[in-house]
């Protein structure tokens, strides 16, 4: 019955009516009713009452019954003997009856003999099965009404514990009808999307994220800042987690889906906390851009280099929260506005640009004005347009990088080292940045007790005394990431 629709669930609006009279907390409303404890109770009339008792259940639009199962016991209690009646143009019906239920039956099930199938009976419960009459169908296909008669009860009386309706919308209601109460059950049967995530196969958490395989014969060194802190493999979308370590957003979609498989909220992978308006991820716009921009330049190192650049609905809102949460209103912070540095860096450029367009086009004109032999008026404009737009596009083109080393550059984790600064580093002179242990320039931590750079390798050597070459000790707390810019 994963297909089927239970029609007496309290979301789906039904309405149920009897005349009996009923004892204290124990009417009909309970059969349909969203409270646990009060549907748990169940139909019982009051102890004089003698059957027949007829209870009707009403459906705000036509039902296709398929399935009817009732409980006909309630502690000691028990009714014996049902009959079902569907209303066709406004006339009572029977399509079913059941008598003489033995005190070992726990529940009764009405279906179709077409539908039946013996391998589902094998449960833990004693069920009956009871078919519904072959003139059935034509009742029971387009119904908004069924009614439920209580003939005969063990010497009390007439009691129901529970009831559920099983169907499907009729074919006689519209489309849009059909899709909304489907679309209602869905969120009742499934209100976490778990039946969509059960049906992916096993050992695939979440869908496959491309990540760009260096060829074979290509010598191409990553820069470790490049590489997710959990995979080690190259990040599409890095993603500073709370914990201030950056990974990529697959990650922690994966990390997510193993948390909520054990019944807990997402959380940082590191640390543990559970996000919330202050402790949250956020897209790391200004590493996504220097990735990008390292793929495009060794696109031939690479087997597949996915498309991860132009906008999207997510980036943007990740732009959005990363400018709103670092930069107080009316005062531009370039440590944290990188992103909106490089846009507005850009925009000048491109308003010099059209300036100096509109002035050359401008003299030009006059020059043309001037002679005997200028062009025409059309001419010139289309000139001067094919003038402006050369103009944009070539300062567009040198001009980004700049705009990209001058915003990067304001940033505190993104500086690039100085010259005369290269003592601090462990290099002589005006040689390049180094670390200060092995010499090697691919030193990604910086040291910042005594402002020393270092590579990964003899980060773990040093920490084991947390010492540096040059005697100062450190803590591991006094380790950040530094960010290299090109020269």
């Amino acid at each position: 019955m994963s297909s089927l629709i239970n029609f007496l669930n309290p979301k789906l609006k039904p309405s149920v009516e009897s005349d009996a009279v009923c004892e204290d907390g124990y009417t009909a409303a309970n059969l349909i009713a969203d409270d646990v404890e009060q549907l748990e109770r169940g139909f019982m009339c009051f102890a004089v009452c003698k059957p027949p008792i007829e209870i009707v259940f009403d459906f705000p639009k036509a039902v296709d019954m398929k399935v009817i199962k009732l409980w006909p016991s309630c502690g000691a209690l028990r009714s014996t003997a049902f009959e079902l009646h569907g209303r066709h143009d406004g006339i009572w019906e029977r399509v079913a009856f059941v008598r003489d239920l033995g005190r070992g039956v726990d529940s009764v099930t009405f279906c179709y003999q077409s539908d039946y199938n013996s391998r589902s009976s094998s449960n833990s419960e004693q069920s009956e099965k009871v078919f519904f009459f072959k003139s059935a169908h034509k009742i029971l296909a387009s119904t908004n009404s069924v009614k439920v008669v209580i003939r005969a009860t063990e010497r009390c009386p007439p009691v129901l514990r529970k009831v559920q309706m099983w169907g499907l919308p009729a074919r006689s209601l519209d489309k849009a009808d059909r899709e909304l109460v489907k679309s209602i059950w869905s969120e009742i049967s499934d209100p976490y999307g778990q039946r969509d995530a059960a049906q992916t196969p096993t050992g695939q958490r979440s869908p496959p994220r491309h990540v760009p395989e260096l060829r074979e014969q290509s010598t191409l060194s990553i820069p470790e800042e490049f590489l997710d802190s959990i995979t080690w493999e190259l990040m599409i979308f890095p993603t500073v987690l709370p914990s201030g370590k950056v990974v990529d957003q697959s990650t922690i979609d994966k990390h997510a889906e193993e948390e909520t498989k054990w019944g807990r909220q997402p959380s940082d992978p590191f640390t543990g906390l559970e996000y919330n308006l202050q402790r949250k991820a956020i897209l790391n716009l200004a590493l996504k851009a220097r990735i990008e921009k390292f793929l495009m330049e060794h696109s031939e190192h690479f087997k597949a280099v996915p498309r991860s650049l132009g906008t999207s609905r997510l980036r943007r809102r990740h732009a959005s929260q990363f400018a709103s949460s670092t930069c107080q209103p009316g005062q531009f912070s370039p440590a944290a506005g990188t992103y909106s540095a490089l846009s507005n860096a850009y925009k000048q450029q491109q308003r010099k640009s059209r300036a100096t367009a509109t002035a050359t086009s401008s003299s030009t004109a006059a020059s043309f004005g001037g002679s005997p032999h200028s062009p025409p008026a059309a001419k010139r404009a289309r000139h001067s347009h094919h003038g402006s737009a050369c103009a944009t596009v070539t300062s567009a083109t040198t001009s980004i990088d700049q705009a990209i080393q001058q915003a990067l550059q304001k940033v505190t984790r993104f500086s690039q080292l100085a010259a005369n600064s290269s003592a601090g580093s462990g290099s002589a002179g005006g040689a390049p940045a180094s670390c200060i242990n092995c010499r090697s320039a691919q030193f990604g931590y910086e040291i910042r007790t005594c402002r020393h750079l270092v590579c990964r390798e003899c980060l773990v050597l040093l920490s084991r005394d947390q010492q540096c070459v040059c005697k100062v000790f450190f803590r591991g707390a006094d380790v950040e990431r530094y960010h290299k810019l090109d020269p």
